[in-house]
């Protein structure tokens, strides 16, 4: 696919994605179609383990979702028959039961989604809203849940649409010395994070934080995002992408399944209770204890601890020093490194 608004560039085993939608990186709809189709190739690509999003162009990061297409949904949600459904008690509980199961079979089953996708994007002329939210949620459900770690690296102002779709990321890391801020604002303009920011800066954050942040519609800082939670880390401009990159090659080094493993654990276990939660903990368990990566690992981690650890105290290997070779290490079917 030939892309309008992104460029990829691939850095060892990171994949670099920069938004090009001059002057500031408005999210749109075709946007999030394009940046869709990268997310689905790097899910099959064995030779890239980091995604990382940024902005194409400098001092650029996502100011917030197109104030265009907002509008069209605004306009839209006139004549909408969800709508009116939406403002009546009883139409509320059915949409309430009706959205639910299908956001659940769209989870369990990504072809219903493609298919929600295709039908809505036949007649988004007169259903936009829905095919908006579609769009946004399948991207956004495709990121957090990729098999990959994913870096969403702000190297400029964010906000809105921007936000929330950075707290899909497994990590995100901001210029934290040219004023930038970030923040979830939606509330100014009478409108809410739309786009999955009131769940996801919750279980984030916590409940309390989330809604001071987003009730007051207030920027943070880099520094004050970091302290709150929001940010990984904070990086002067000049070593930015360099201080990014080198991280991003740090996780390149972390065996694939356990990666994968980890994530639809850490996420699924979320959205549930704990008792379900731990069931799923011990299917992912199972699951990778039963594939070759773990094999090789753990006879690799044995050798060591044979070697260097148990053995007498005047030969012994520090804790520290054996954890530090594991965490340096990198894993190719193997742990190269040591």
């Amino acid at each position: 696919m030939d892309y309008t608004y992104i460029k990829t560039r691939q850095v060892r085993e990171t994949l670099w994605v920069e938004i090009h939608n001059p002057h500031v990186n408005f999210l749109t709809v075709d946007i999030l179609e394009e940046l869709w189709d990268v997310v689905k190739s790097v899910r099959k690509d064995d030779s890239v383990r980091v995604l990382v999003l940024t902005g194409g162009i400098e001092d650029v990061y996502i100011m917030h979702f197109s104030i265009p297409e907002l509008a069209r949904v605004s306009e839209e949600s006139k004549t909408s028959s969800f709508a009116r459904l939406a403002r009546s008690s009883l139409g509320r509980a059915l949409l309430d039961v009706g959205l639910t199961i299908n956001n659940l079979l769209m989870d369990r089953f990504p072809a219903l989604e493609e298919s929600n996708i295709k039908q809505f994007s036949a007649f988004k002329g007169r259903l936009f809203t829905i095919f908006l939210s579609l769009q946004m949620q399948r991207l956004y459900r495709a990121v957090e849940r990729l098999n990959k770690v994913t870096i969403a690296a702000i190297n400029g102002p964010c906000n809105g649409g921007g936000t929330e779709f950075a707290a899909c990321f497994d990590f995100r890391f901001m210029v934290g010395d040219q004023g930038f801020t970030i923040g979830q604002p939606e509330v100014l303009v009478g409108i809410i994070a739309g786009g999955g920011g009131t769940q996801r800066w919750p279980r984030h954050l916590g409940k309390a934080r989330a809604l001071e942040w987003m009730l007051k519609g207030n920027q943070l800082d880099p520094q004050e995002a970091r302290e709150w939670g929001i940010l990984t880390d904070v990086f002067p401009k000049a070593e930015f992408a360099g201080r990014v990159q080198e991280f991003a090659d740090l996780m390149a080094k972390r065996p694939p399944v356990a990666v994968h493993a980890v994530k639809r654990a850490v996420h699924g276990g979320m959205d549930t209770f704990l008792a379900r939660g731990i069931t799923i903990e011990s299917l992912e368990s199972l699951r990778v204890f039963d594939t070759r990566d773990v094999e090789v690992a753990m006879s690799d981690y044995a050798r060591l601890l044979q070697e260097r650890v148990d053995v007498p105290a005047e030969d012994r290997m520090e804790t520290q020093e054996l954890m530090g070779i594991m965490y340096n290490a990198r894993f190719t079917g193997g742990f190269e490194g040591r």
